[in-house]
């Protein structure tokens, strides 16, 4: 498990937990689009908290460091057992060094005296990616910077669900 990072897994329906934490985040950004695509099973064992912990420190840096104009980007699905949650944002991008250091604890990529935090989203992050058996990856270029969390569904990540194989489809504007 991740960095000392226990997790109480169940079966979840992820598509509602990051609902909900995309719902919060509008509430506190009234004034963001966040688009939602998501096209997830029923239920994955995870620890649904952890989770949505990780989720809501991806989508506010997204927030945080996005251009205003634009709207922040959620894709979530299955891709060959793979759990697959991306978020993107238009704005500047980050450099190789800046991204090399992004999940160390207490690092910030945008040291803008402007912008609050401790450094510690990310590597919080990070570690709940790990302990599910998965891992974050950063994209950026001049069009969108892009944090893709992937975990397995199945053997070597928490334990994919035996039952029904409907899908999930959303999108929240």
């Amino acid at each position: 498990m991740g960095g000392g990072i226990t997790l109480d897994l169940a079966e979840d329906d992820l598509g509602l937990t990051l609902r909900h934490v995309v719902e919060e985040l509008q509430l506190a950004h009234p004034d963001r689009e966040i688009a939602v695509s998501l096209d997830l099973p029923p239920a994955l064992a995870v620890d649904k908290l952890r989770l949505a912990q990780l989720f809501s420190n991806l989508v506010s840096n997204a927030i945080t460091h996005g251009v205003e104009t634009e709207p922040v980007r959620i894709v979530a699905g299955l891709n060959g057992g793979v759990l697959e949650v991306s978020v993107a944002n238009g704005g500047q991008p980050i450099s190789e060094e800046t991204i090399a250091r992004l999940f160390q604890p207490f690092r910030r990529g945008d040291l803008r005296p402007s912008m609050q935090g401790l450094g510690l989203g990310l590597f919080i992050a990070s570690e709940i990616a790990t302990a599910h058996g998965g891992k974050i990856e950063v994209n950026s270029d001049e069009v969108e910077t892009r944090f893709t969390f992937r975990m397995p569904s199945g053997p070597g990540g928490p334990e994919r669900p035996q039952h029904g194989t409907s899908q999930i489809k959303s999108v929240i504007e």
